[in-house]
Protein backbone atom coordinates (compact mmCIF):
# COMPACT_ATOMS: atom_id res chain seq x y z
CA UNK A 1 0.00 0.00 0.00
CA UNK A 2 3.07 2.72 0.84
CA UNK A 3 4.33 1.83 -2.82
CA UNK A 4 1.70 3.51 -4.17
CA UNK A 5 0.98 6.83 -2.37
CA UNK A 6 1.35 10.80 -2.95
CA UNK A 7 1.09 14.22 -1.67
CA UNK A 8 -1.48 16.36 -2.39
CA UNK A 9 -0.14 19.85 -1.90
CA UNK A 10 -3.60 22.27 -1.26
CA UNK A 11 -3.06 26.16 -1.62
CA UNK A 12 -6.17 28.17 -0.41
CA UNK A 13 -7.29 30.59 -3.43
CA UNK A 14 -10.49 31.24 -1.07
CA UNK A 15 -10.93 31.48 2.58
CA UNK A 16 -11.99 27.96 3.45
CA UNK A 17 -14.47 27.05 6.63
CA UNK A 18 -14.37 23.91 7.76
CA UNK A 19 -16.72 23.90 11.05
CA UNK A 20 -16.78 21.95 14.07
CA UNK A 21 -19.94 22.71 15.27
CA UNK A 22 -20.96 25.39 17.55
CA UNK A 23 -18.90 27.03 20.55
CA UNK A 24 -19.54 28.45 23.77
CA UNK A 25 -17.11 31.46 23.19
CA UNK A 26 -17.04 34.66 20.99
CA UNK A 27 -16.39 33.06 17.95
CA UNK A 28 -19.88 31.39 16.81
CA UNK A 29 -18.39 28.42 14.05
CA UNK A 30 -14.60 27.48 14.98
CA UNK A 31 -12.99 25.83 12.14
CA UNK A 32 -12.03 21.99 12.85
CA UNK A 33 -8.44 21.93 14.86
CA UNK A 34 -6.31 19.30 16.09
CA UNK A 35 -6.75 18.30 19.61
CA UNK A 36 -2.78 18.35 21.21
CA UNK A 37 -1.36 21.34 18.96
CA UNK A 38 -4.97 23.59 18.55
CA UNK A 39 -3.42 23.74 14.90
CA UNK A 40 -5.90 24.27 11.98
CA UNK A 41 -7.16 20.80 10.07
CA UNK A 42 -9.60 19.97 7.45
CA UNK A 43 -10.44 16.33 8.88
CA UNK A 44 -9.87 13.19 6.82
CA UNK A 45 -14.10 13.06 6.23
CA UNK A 46 -13.63 16.06 4.66
CA UNK A 47 -11.33 15.95 2.41
CA UNK A 48 -12.15 12.39 1.41
CA UNK A 49 -16.09 13.55 1.17
CA UNK A 50 -15.45 16.71 -1.16
CA UNK A 51 -13.03 14.33 -3.22
CA UNK A 52 -15.98 12.12 -3.48
CA UNK A 53 -18.05 14.45 -4.57
CA UNK A 54 -16.18 16.11 -7.47
CA UNK A 55 -15.40 12.68 -8.61
CA UNK A 56 -19.10 12.02 -8.57
CA UNK A 57 -20.00 15.15 -10.18
CA UNK A 58 -17.17 15.11 -13.38
CA UNK A 59 -15.95 11.82 -13.69
CA UNK A 60 -15.87 10.49 -17.68
CA UNK A 61 -14.60 7.68 -17.90
CA UNK A 62 -17.24 5.04 -17.44
CA UNK A 63 -14.70 1.72 -16.63
CA UNK A 64 -14.40 3.84 -13.17
CA UNK A 65 -17.17 4.49 -11.01
CA UNK A 66 -17.33 6.30 -8.12
CA UNK A 67 -18.03 3.21 -5.71
CA UNK A 68 -15.13 1.62 -7.24
CA UNK A 69 -12.39 4.46 -6.48
CA UNK A 70 -14.34 5.36 -3.07
CA UNK A 71 -16.11 2.25 -2.03
CA UNK A 72 -19.65 1.21 -1.01
CA UNK A 73 -22.10 0.35 1.44
CA UNK A 74 -24.39 -3.01 0.55
CA UNK A 75 -27.36 -1.09 -0.39
CA UNK A 76 -29.19 -3.82 -0.67
CA UNK A 77 -27.06 -5.58 -3.15
CA UNK A 78 -26.57 -9.37 -2.62
CA UNK A 79 -22.83 -8.42 -3.28
CA UNK A 80 -22.64 -6.75 -0.13
CA UNK A 81 -19.94 -3.60 0.28
CA UNK A 82 -16.74 -2.76 -0.42
CA UNK A 83 -14.11 -0.27 0.66
CA UNK A 84 -12.68 2.43 -1.60
CA UNK A 85 -9.62 2.22 -3.08
CA UNK A 86 -7.87 5.35 -1.66
CA UNK A 87 -7.21 6.17 1.50
CA UNK A 88 -6.86 10.05 2.42
CA UNK A 89 -5.40 11.77 5.83
CA UNK A 90 -6.16 14.89 7.10
CA UNK A 91 -5.45 18.36 5.39
CA UNK A 92 -2.63 19.76 7.64
CA UNK A 93 -1.00 23.10 7.85
CA UNK A 94 1.74 23.57 6.08
CA UNK A 95 2.22 27.26 5.84
CA UNK A 96 0.21 30.14 6.89
CA UNK A 97 -0.21 33.88 5.60
CA UNK A 98 0.26 36.64 8.32
CA UNK A 99 -0.14 40.61 7.88
CA UNK A 100 3.64 42.01 7.45
CA UNK A 101 5.75 45.29 7.16
CA UNK A 102 7.79 44.40 3.96
CA UNK A 103 4.67 42.82 1.94
CA UNK A 104 1.08 42.74 2.26
CA UNK A 105 1.72 39.74 3.57
CA UNK A 106 4.66 37.13 4.28
CA UNK A 107 4.12 32.71 5.23
CA UNK A 108 5.43 31.16 8.47
CA UNK A 109 6.18 27.86 9.52
CA UNK A 110 7.63 26.00 12.32
CA UNK A 111 10.39 23.48 12.88
CA UNK A 112 7.39 21.22 14.16
CA UNK A 113 5.70 21.66 11.13
CA UNK A 114 8.63 20.48 8.56
CA UNK A 115 9.49 17.37 11.00
CA UNK A 116 6.08 16.08 10.73
CA UNK A 117 6.09 16.97 7.10
CA UNK A 118 9.30 15.34 6.55
CA UNK A 119 7.96 12.38 8.37
CA UNK A 120 5.06 12.11 6.09
CA UNK A 121 7.34 12.49 3.26
CA UNK A 122 9.05 9.28 4.49
CA UNK A 123 5.60 7.44 4.98
CA UNK A 124 4.60 8.08 1.43
CA UNK A 125 7.91 6.26 -0.10
CA UNK A 126 10.25 9.36 0.11
CA UNK A 127 13.23 10.00 1.89
CA UNK A 128 14.48 13.54 2.68
CA UNK A 129 16.87 12.41 5.97
CA UNK A 130 16.87 16.10 7.65
CA UNK A 131 15.91 17.07 10.45
CA UNK A 132 14.97 21.15 11.37
CA UNK A 133 16.31 22.43 15.27
CA UNK A 134 14.35 24.96 17.14
CA UNK A 135 14.85 28.58 16.93
CA UNK A 136 14.40 31.77 19.10
CA UNK A 137 11.07 33.09 19.44
CA UNK A 138 11.90 36.27 18.60
CA UNK A 139 13.90 35.30 15.31
CA UNK A 140 13.31 34.06 11.75
CA UNK A 141 15.05 32.35 8.63
CA UNK A 142 13.47 33.49 5.04
CA UNK A 143 13.55 30.42 3.03
CA UNK A 144 11.27 32.02 0.35
CA UNK A 145 11.96 32.92 -3.59
CA UNK A 146 11.70 36.19 -2.38
CA UNK A 147 14.69 36.65 0.52
CA UNK A 148 13.74 38.49 3.23
CA UNK A 149 16.44 40.03 5.62
CA UNK A 150 16.16 42.34 9.01
CA UNK A 151 13.87 43.36 11.71
CA UNK A 152 10.29 42.04 10.01
CA UNK A 153 6.74 42.86 11.37
CA UNK A 154 4.35 39.81 11.85
CA UNK A 155 1.15 41.11 12.63
CA UNK A 156 1.89 42.38 16.15
CA UNK A 157 5.44 40.82 16.97
CA UNK A 158 8.38 41.50 15.46
CA UNK A 159 11.41 39.05 14.56
CA UNK A 160 15.08 39.71 13.11
CA UNK A 161 15.35 37.67 9.99
CA UNK A 162 18.87 36.19 10.58
CA UNK A 163 20.83 33.87 7.87
CA UNK A 164 21.38 30.35 8.61
CA UNK A 165 23.10 28.38 5.95
CA UNK A 166 22.34 24.76 7.66
CA UNK A 167 18.71 25.51 7.72
CA UNK A 168 18.58 26.57 4.23
CA UNK A 169 20.46 24.06 2.66
CA UNK A 170 18.26 21.20 4.20
CA UNK A 171 14.94 23.32 2.93
CA UNK A 172 16.36 22.97 -0.43
CA UNK A 173 15.33 19.65 -0.54
CA UNK A 174 11.80 20.04 0.47
CA UNK A 175 11.20 23.22 -1.20
CA UNK A 176 9.81 22.02 -4.13
CA UNK A 177 6.36 21.75 -1.65
CA UNK A 178 6.11 25.29 -0.90
CA UNK A 179 5.69 26.68 -4.49
CA UNK A 180 3.78 29.70 -4.20
CA UNK A 181 5.44 30.89 -1.20
CA UNK A 182 8.10 33.67 -2.27
CA UNK A 183 8.25 35.44 1.04
CA UNK A 184 8.18 32.09 3.59
CA UNK A 185 9.81 32.39 6.98
CA UNK A 186 10.90 29.82 9.41
CA UNK A 187 9.90 31.13 12.96
CA UNK A 188 9.72 29.07 16.07
CA UNK A 189 6.84 26.78 17.44
CA UNK A 190 5.39 29.18 19.78
CA UNK A 191 5.63 32.36 16.73
CA UNK A 192 3.71 29.62 14.54
CA UNK A 193 1.40 28.23 17.25
CA UNK A 194 0.47 32.22 17.95
CA UNK A 195 -0.08 32.62 14.28
CA UNK A 196 -2.59 30.13 13.72
CA UNK A 197 -4.49 30.26 17.06
CA UNK A 198 -4.89 34.01 17.30
CA UNK A 199 -4.85 35.37 13.58
CA UNK A 200 -7.39 33.64 12.00
CA UNK A 201 -10.02 35.51 10.01
CA UNK A 202 -13.47 35.82 11.69
CA UNK A 203 -16.58 37.07 9.55
CA UNK A 204 -19.62 37.93 10.62
CA UNK A 205 -22.87 36.60 9.00
CA UNK A 206 -26.40 37.68 8.91
CA UNK A 207 -29.97 36.42 7.02
CA UNK A 208 -32.24 38.78 5.91
CA UNK A 209 -35.91 38.58 6.05
CA UNK A 210 -37.25 38.70 2.66
CA UNK A 211 -40.36 40.38 3.52
CA UNK A 212 -38.45 43.32 5.67
CA UNK A 213 -35.25 43.55 4.02
CA UNK A 214 -34.30 43.76 7.01
CA UNK A 215 -31.92 41.76 9.54
CA UNK A 216 -33.43 38.87 11.00
CA UNK A 217 -33.41 39.02 14.78
CA UNK A 218 -31.45 36.44 16.42
CA UNK A 219 -29.24 35.88 13.07
CA UNK A 220 -26.00 37.37 13.05
CA UNK A 221 -23.24 35.00 14.18
CA UNK A 222 -19.61 34.91 13.81
CA UNK A 223 -17.45 32.29 11.51
CA UNK A 224 -14.08 31.28 11.97
CA UNK A 225 -12.02 30.88 8.56
CA UNK A 226 -8.96 30.11 7.06
CA UNK A 227 -7.47 32.86 5.31
CA UNK A 228 -6.48 32.69 1.52
CA UNK A 229 -3.08 31.84 0.47
CA UNK A 230 -3.17 29.07 3.39
CA UNK A 231 -1.17 25.92 2.07
CA UNK A 232 -1.79 22.80 3.50
CA UNK A 233 -1.22 18.76 2.05
CA UNK A 234 -2.84 15.62 2.67
CA UNK A 235 -1.90 12.22 1.61
CA UNK A 236 -3.06 9.79 -0.20
CA UNK A 237 -2.65 5.78 -0.39
CA UNK A 238 -3.90 3.94 -3.54
CA UNK A 239 -5.09 0.20 -3.41
CA UNK A 240 -7.04 -2.25 -6.06
CA UNK A 241 -10.18 -1.35 -6.31
CA UNK A 242 -12.42 -4.07 -4.46
CA UNK A 243 -15.56 -3.58 -6.12
CA UNK A 244 -17.10 -7.07 -6.63
CA UNK A 245 -19.46 -5.86 -9.50
CA UNK A 246 -16.92 -5.29 -12.57
CA UNK A 247 -15.70 -7.77 -14.81
CA UNK A 248 -12.14 -6.10 -15.15
CA UNK A 249 -9.77 -5.40 -11.93
CA UNK A 250 -9.14 -1.77 -11.62
CA UNK A 251 -5.54 -1.37 -10.08
CA UNK A 252 -4.05 0.95 -8.30
CA UNK A 253 -2.19 2.69 -10.86
CA UNK A 254 -5.76 2.86 -12.41
CA UNK A 255 -7.18 4.44 -9.07
CA UNK A 256 -4.51 7.44 -8.63
CA UNK A 257 -4.44 8.16 -12.35
CA UNK A 258 -8.43 8.73 -12.90
CA UNK A 259 -9.02 10.43 -9.60
CA UNK A 260 -5.94 12.98 -10.32
CA UNK A 261 -7.26 13.72 -13.86
CA UNK A 262 -10.63 14.20 -12.61
CA UNK A 263 -9.64 16.32 -9.62
CA UNK A 264 -7.39 18.24 -12.00
CA UNK A 265 -6.03 21.80 -10.65
CA UNK A 266 -8.68 22.89 -8.19
CA UNK A 267 -11.24 21.42 -5.81
CA UNK A 268 -13.57 22.59 -3.16
CA UNK A 269 -13.51 21.87 0.09
CA UNK A 270 -15.88 21.94 3.59
CA UNK A 271 -18.84 24.44 3.69
CA UNK A 272 -20.29 27.69 1.93
CA UNK A 273 -19.76 26.29 -1.45
CA UNK A 274 -22.24 28.77 -2.94
CA UNK A 275 -20.72 31.49 -1.35
CA UNK A 276 -17.30 30.77 -3.18
CA UNK A 277 -15.33 29.31 0.22
CA UNK A 278 -12.77 26.40 -0.15
CA UNK A 279 -11.35 26.44 -3.45
CA UNK A 280 -7.98 24.90 -3.04
CA UNK A 281 -5.32 24.99 -6.15
CA UNK A 282 -3.91 21.34 -6.32
CA UNK A 283 -0.16 20.29 -6.72
CA UNK A 284 0.07 16.54 -7.17
CA UNK A 285 3.61 14.84 -5.72
CA UNK A 286 3.63 11.65 -7.21
CA UNK A 287 5.26 8.78 -5.19
CA UNK A 288 8.03 8.23 -7.81
CA UNK A 289 9.71 11.66 -6.50
CA UNK A 290 12.40 11.78 -4.56
CA UNK A 291 14.61 14.35 -2.20
CA UNK A 292 11.75 16.91 -2.89
CA UNK A 293 11.40 16.66 -6.69
CA UNK A 294 8.13 17.36 -7.74
CA UNK A 295 6.74 15.31 -10.62
CA UNK A 296 3.01 16.84 -9.74
CA UNK A 297 1.03 17.81 -12.77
Amino acid sequence: MLNQASIVIMYAVTPCHAGSGSALGVVDLPIQRERHTNWPVIQATGVKGAFRSNFDKFNKDSSVSTESVFGASDGGNSNGGWQGACSMSDAKILAYPMRSNVAPFVWITCPAVLKRFVRDLEAAGKNPEINFENIKDCEAVSLGSDPLSGNVLIEDFGVAVQPNENITAKFEKIKAYFEGAERLLLVSDKAFNYGVTDCTQIMAQIRIESETGTTADGSLRYQEELPSDTIMYSMIYWEDSKNKNVNSKIDAEKVHETVEKVAGSHIQIAGDETCGRGIFKLTWINAEAKNGENNGK
